[in-house]
């Protein structure tokens, strides 16, 4: 997504009247595809953007990068420098499951980020994987690796991870394995935490999801065209929308 559209998205956003500190997420695909690509500043110039209108940054991956030694660091280091500079972490959204063969990966990005002070102190790690004998089996298999590497890892009582460090520290991690599969489906297939969802039969959830053929998605099921419509009409319109099929 050009970087223009996304800084037209972000202004709009902020005429939302949205609770401060909500969270934005940059995903694709991939979301550090255009490191992977060539491009070093798209990453960096797009998190300025984020930071510049108040959001907290999320980034979803797959964590592929973690086994190119030079672009796990230079990936690493712009996060960092990023947190520092907005004064807001940022958070790696790992996915972890049976789709992704990246293991050994992210074990690798997991162990330079909790071995550094400065990382460990800007980039908060989420785990993410499905409900399923597999991704239990892909999670076992990276607590096996860490473990080798002289991580101690003690889950709470909702299955986060505290990881003692070899270097003394100890790192909250977050381990989000909540998602349902349907229909054995990839993700566009679930229903994720962060859709439309009701929570104690209080309050929900909203996320809009904003596409590079300017469609607007909620929930990964209701979809519109934005058509040059403000974020805000377009939320309001899928919202509804949801109701009537709930």
């Amino acid at each position: 997504m050009p970087l223009e559209k996304i800084e037209n998205y972000l202004a709009q956003s902020t005429q939302m009247f949205l609770p401060p500190d909500q969270l934005l997420c940059i995903g694709g695909g991939e979301a550090f595809a255009p490191y992977i690509n060539g491009n070093q500043t798209y990453i960096p110039t797009a998190l300025d953007m984020v930071a510049k209108h108040n959001f907290i940054p999320t980034l979803k991956t797959n964590g592929t990068w973690g086994n190119d030694n030079n672009l796990r660091k230079q990936i690493l280091n712009d996060l960092s420098k990023s947190a520092y500079k907005s004064q807001k972490l940022v958070t790696l959204d790992i996915s972890l499951d049976e789709f992704h063969n990246t293991t050994n990966a992210v074990a690798k990005i997991i162990r330079e980020t909790l071995l550094s002070q400065e990382l460990c102190m800007a980039i908060r790690i989420c785990l993410v994987g499905f409900k399923t004998q597999q991704s239990k089996t892909t999670q076992n298999k990276l607590q096996k690796i860490l473990s080798k590497s002289g991580f101690k890892i003690h889950e709470t009582h909702n299955k986060d991870w505290i990881i003692d460090t070899p270097n003394g520290n100890g790192v909250y991690m977050v381990n989000d394995f909540n998602g349902e599969i349907f229909n054995l489906g990839r993700a566009k297939d679930t229903h994720v935490y962060t859709a439309i969802t009701p929570q104690n039969d209080t309050y929900t959830t909203n996320c809009l999801q904003i596409d590079n053929n300017d469609m607007a998605i909620l929930n990964y099921k209701y979809r519109e065209p934005i058509n040059n419509r403000h974020l805000n009409e377009v939320l309001y319109s899928l919202m509804a929308h949801a109701s009537m099929h709930r």
